[in-house]
């Protein structure tokens, strides 16, 4: 009795026992179970006893193979043929006595004037509405079959309250507070015993001020409750005898029910001072004066306004009644994060409801279990969120827990400059009530709005447009991000992007002869005999030289430290809590350091084998553990080397310190730095000068001694690697956030610091004090000095940009299956998979596409199908993109192909130009394409 047929067009609906209630006691079965049981399937009536259902074997033993292939199945039989008889007679042959007859068998009552339509649908839909009503068989299907509140939410709020993807049968762990014991057990607690409170708000919808019983005239709503049709009929009736005598005694008057809500407001509602007759009230306080007023002019507000927002929802745990002071926590609060405050709201229930279709029946209580409508949130929540009446206990419904993060970006602004402010106002509300949107506002003043994909966008813009900030707004080009990256290739020579380092020269040219870095401003200068991706660069005063390393990390440490982001970050923040905690004696330090819930990691076979540990102390070790697995049989990592890189030298991760980047120090580094251990996820002590002093290694003594004039000698002995450790992080994060190509963030690079030479004699000035005053902005030269290098070193590779890719799931017949295959291909997108589903004409087809070319996709591929094929996208992460940037054709094959033209479109410098033009930085483009001699054309 679960599964419904029916017709939603004409109105009817029909469950199998409601046939089988039917036919059982004609056919003389007992219990009309035992027939529902037999009603779907290969079952028939025995053609010589009516009184017996017989199975296809034993049809087939009795009257033959050929009657079971001639008899009709019991559905069949007993529900379909009586149906299609109705659409028979009175649809496709009219026959005006056989309706009859059907009417008079069925027991139905059809209006006369229905039966005398010359439309035939009138008649068959009055039919079928009467004898199969769709509304009774849904709800009879809803009570018999979907288990009450207090019976599924033991299964079904588990998930939820934990946010653990497994099945409900999996995840039923013991209540572990009074609060997950009062939403498994569906409890509602009373006056003496109160329970916490628990409600999740799935949607606010506007609906008129009028339609609510708080606002409209007398009783008769609660009166509608009580009466019957016939009664509510002749009260109507009444009602317009008694406005007809009275317009009669009137002529010039106009009945009260014909005036809208505006005309018959309240003098409070409509602004009007009229004096009341009032008893003398005893004395009142200030406060309760004032509060008074207050809550006449919310009172005032909310009348004056034509739509009042409610919010539907229900109630899991307490008792919720009108006047109760709650806690409305909206998607993105979390109460472990501080950060999200401005997420939780207090509000004040006004008015509950239980919606009856368009009637709303005032209520004064709800008890747990059931949905209602509320008044008094609005502002509160938005669009969904969560009611409790402790914010810090009770768990947060509404926060949504998805792979999907916002990818699109786009910079808004509003039409018209006077509406700047709605439109601020318009991005807080809708950062408040969309869980996957992302609002930056730029230190230029730009409003940036970030989606998680096309759809999202079109979505949130008319959301504002409509909503929230309600004004016309101007939207740019959507803007995706890109990852750099560089791999063990040959680079392409004459690469010239022309950023201007702090010496004013340009940044990267590499030589066509033997593919090392050279001076831009010195043709003559001959490239160094150093291994590749070695960058040998000196501070701007040239007291500090640097030797620096640059090489591509393996793929499978790239993919380990990208999927355990969060793992990383929870680590890094883990250490940095606690130094600043031992520094600054700080309480928030400690936000993040709760225990993470031991999981199984199954992206790959080999970390199956391993369960991430519970505890956060335990989670470094096991990532370094990990990480350096990851570099087996891997070019150019030889093991020892790894071994000695995983225990010592890996300093610090970047962008950010948790990005796919590593910062690694050399063993004479760390012998210069005085250091004997130290790995990445420990907490890292400091003899002497630290990270703190780094940055000003000058002005790091006591208040008593800042005022003594260091000595020349003192400077010149007082700097080691360590002073510039934090610099030297600085710069790698600098240079990781923003690669060479065209700015955005760099994936899979290793870093070694192999050298640091400190040479005092090479400043100018024999004067202490100019030394100590130039000494603040060394740290700042080895910070440019540090970064320009890096970017140099990744050109000595062959970079690649990474895009971000969309997933896309299609189902389509075989008639359109290559007109779906040309429009992925025409946006340079590959196909994962094909199948046929098994018993259909559809082919499943699994295709990844960049996102910067999936805009308007969708509407493409619905085009070119004719609406056979829907895509589905869901972003996968990012790919890199098998194209050197700067690929010229070299080779005789390539020239002879494509000419030294390159006709072929190089997708990846398309990219990459398009992201440097808009970002405003130098692109290399000839002005003239082709120089040929130009024809006049006769007119």
């Amino acid at each position: 009795g679960n599964v419904l047929f029916g017709s939603a067009i004409d109105g009817w609906a029909f469950r199998v026992n409601h046939f089988a209630q039917i036919f059982a006691e004609k056919l003389g079965i007992p219990s009309p179970s035992k027939l529902q049981a037999l009603m779907w399937g290969d079952y028939y009536i025995d053609p010589k006893n009516k009184h017996r259902v017989l199975n296809g074997k034993q049809l087939a033993k009795l009257y033959g193979a050929a009657r079971v292939a001639t008899s009709v199945p019991l559905f069949v039989q007993l529900c379909l043929n009586p149906v299609w008889q109705v659409y028979e007679n009175a649809v496709i042959n009219v026959d005006q006595e056989k309706i009859d007859k059907v009417i008079g068998a069925l027991n139905v009552k059809v209006h006369p004037r229905d039966r005398r339509s010359k439309d035939s649908r009138v008649v068959l839909t009055a039919i079928m509405q009467g004898w199969l009503s769709l509304a009774q068989a849904c709800m009879s299907a809803i009570v018999e079959q979907l288990p009450s509140p207090v019976d599924a939410q033991p299964l079904r709020l588990p998930p939820l309250v934990h946010k653990s993807p497994k099945s409900a049968a999996e995840s039923r762990p013991p209540p572990k507070n009074d609060v997950e014991k009062a939403l498994y057990e569906c409890a509602s607690g009373s006056s003496d015993a109160p329970v916490p409170l628990v409600a999740y708000i799935g949607k606010v919808v506007s609906v008129p001020r009028a339609s609510l019983p708080d606002f409209s005239s007398g009783k008769v709503q609660a009166d509608r409750v009580t009466m019957s049709a016939e009664e509510m009929r002749a009260k109507g009736r009444d009602a317009v005898r008694r406005e007809l005598a009275l317009s009669r005694d009137t002529p010039t008057g106009t009945p009260l029910s014909v005036l809208s809500p505006s005309d018959t407001a309240s003098p409070l509602s409509s602004g009007i001072s009229t004096p009341l007759h009032v008893e003398a009230a005893p004395e009142a306080s200030i406060d309760s004066l004032t509060e008074a007023v207050d809550k006449q002019l919310v009172l005032k507000e909310s009348e004056s306004e034509d739509e009042i927002l409610i919010g539907f929802g229900r109630l899991y745990s307490g008792t919720i009644s009108v006047g109760d002071t709650l806690w409305a926590m909206q998607p993105k609060y979390n109460a472990k994060d501080a950060k999200t405050l401005p997420f939780l709201k207090q509000t004040t229930v006004q008015s509950l409801y239980m919606m009856m279709g368009r009637e709303f029946v005032q209520l004064q209580s709800v008890p747990a279990g059931n949905v209602f409508g509320i008044r008094g949130i609005a502002g509160a929540i938005l669009k969904s969120g969560t009611l409790a009446s402790d914010a810090q206990i009770c768990p947060n419904l509404a926060a949504i827990h998805t792979e999907t993060f916002p990818i699109v970006r786009v910079a808004i602004e509003p039409i018209n400059p006077q509406d700047m402010d709605k439109l601020a106002r318009g991005l807080e509300l809708l950062n408040q009530a969309d869980a996957c949107v992302q609002v930056v506002s730029q230190t230029t003043g730009e409003h940036v709005l970030v989606t998680a994909g096309e759809l999202h966008l079109e979505r949130c813009l008319k959301d504002l447009r409509e909503r929230f900030a309600q004004c016309e707004i101007h939207v740019s080009e959507p803007i995706v991000p890109f990852r750099e990256g560089i791999v063990r290739q040959s680079a392409q020579p004459g690469v010239v992007l022309g950023e201007v380092g702090s010496s004013g020269r340009l940044l990267a040219i590499i030589s066509k002869a033997s593919g090392k870095s050279v001076d831009a401003d010195d043709s003559r200068a001959k490239p160094e005999d150093l291994p590749r991706g070695e960058i040998h660069t000196a501070t701007a005063n040239g007291q500090v030289t640097l030797s620096i390393l640059v090489e591509p990390l393996p793929e499978k440490t790239i993919k380990f430290m990208t999927r355990h982001a969060r793992d990383i970050k929870r680590v890094v923040n883990l250490a940095s809590s606690q130094r600043r905690h031992r520094l600054n004696a700080a309480a928030e330090a400690l936000d993040e350091m709760d225990v993470i819930a031991g999981s199984v990691d199954v992206d790959s076979d080999d970390e199956a084998k391993t369960t991430k540990p519970s505890r956060l102390s335990e989670l470094g070790p096991w990532l370094s553990t990990r990480m350096q697995e990851t570099f087996n049989k891997a070019k150019g990592w030889e093991p020892l080397r790894v071994e000695r890189i995983m225990n010592d030298g890996l300093r610090v991760l970047g962008p950010r310190q948790v990005g796919p980047n590593m910062l690694i120090y050399s063993t004479q580094v760390l012998e210069q730095s005085g250091r004997t251990s130290s790995s990445w996820y420990k907490q890292r002590e400091h003899n002497g000068r630290g990270a703190s002093s780094a940055a000003t290694p000058y002005l790091s003594g006591d208040e008593s001694d800042s005022e003594d004039t260091p000595t020349l000698e003192s400077v010149r002995t007082a700097h080691t690697a360590r002073d510039f450790e934090e610099s030297i992080n600085t710069g790698f994060q600098l240079a990781m956030q923003s690669g060479p190509l065209c700015f955005e963030p760099v994936v899979g690079v290793a870093v070694t610091i192999k050298n640091i030479v400190f040479n005092p004699e090479a400043s100018t000035s024999s004067d202490a004090t100019r030394s100590a005053s130039s000494a603040s902005s060394l740290s700042g030269q080895v910070i440019t000095a540090v970064r320009d290098a890096i970017w140099t070193g990744l050109l000595h590779w062959s970079p690649r940009l990474h895009l971000a890719m969309y997933t896309c799931d299609i189902q389509a017949t075989s008639e359109v299956l290559g007109k779906v295959y040309g429009v992925i291909n025409r946006r340079h997108g590959r196909i994962l998979s094909e199948e046929m589903r098994e018993g259909t004409p559809y082919f499943i087809i699994k295709a990844s596409i960049p996102i910067v070319e999936s805009f308007g996709f969708a509407d493409e591929i619905r085009k070119r199908s004719s609406g056979a094929a829907v895509p589905l996208l869901i972003f996968r992460g990012f790919e890199s993109l098998n194209v050197d940037p700067f690929w010229v054709p070299t080779t005789e094959e390539e020239l002879e192909d494509l000419g030294e033209k390159a006709d072929k479109d190089n997708v990846a410098k398309k990219y990459m130009d398009g992201v440097r033009k808009r970002k405003g930085l130098f692109v290399e483009r000839k002005i003239v394409e082709h120089a040929e001699k130009q024809r006049t054309l006769k007119k």
